[in-house]
């Protein structure tokens, strides 16, 4: 299973050729899935308007959406009490501690700095 971050959702969404390469590539064989502060962070991405937005709104549906509830929510209040993650980044990464998932993420400052609690993957 991959959680895929915010910044993977609006790089495919922006063009990034090898992001869409690799989720064409995965989408069928893997399970992807997104937290739902990714899904609230890439809709609201300034430069998604009209059809952009609809376009946008339709891709994310492709994913399986991981809530806030339960073992989510406690490990992204352990990681922003015991880290300087933002509180976003910290929903994310608990999204994929939790589900024991692999991040998929080009935020190299968010991988260094849970790489010790959770498998990273890097696009970029």
């Amino acid at each position: 299973m991959y959680i895929l971050d915010s910044n993977i959702l609006i790089g495919h969404l922006s063009g990034d050729a090898s992001i869409k390469e690799w989720i064409k590539n995965h989408l069928e064989s893997e399970y992807l899935a997104i937290s739902t502060i990714s899904k609230i962070e890439t809709l609201c991405f300034p430069e998604l308007k009209g059809n952009d937005l609809y376009e946008a709104e339709k891709f994310i549906d492709l994913f399986g959406e991981v809530s806030l509830l339960g073992n989510v929510a406690s490990v992204a209040i352990k990681l922003k009490r015991n880290t300087d993650l933002s509180l976003a980044d910290s929903i994310i990464a608990a999204t994929a501690i939790s589900k024991q998932a692999i991040l998929v993420t080009n935020d190299k400052t968010l991988a260094k700095k849970i790489k010790k609690f959770v498998e990273v993957l890097s696009l970029g």
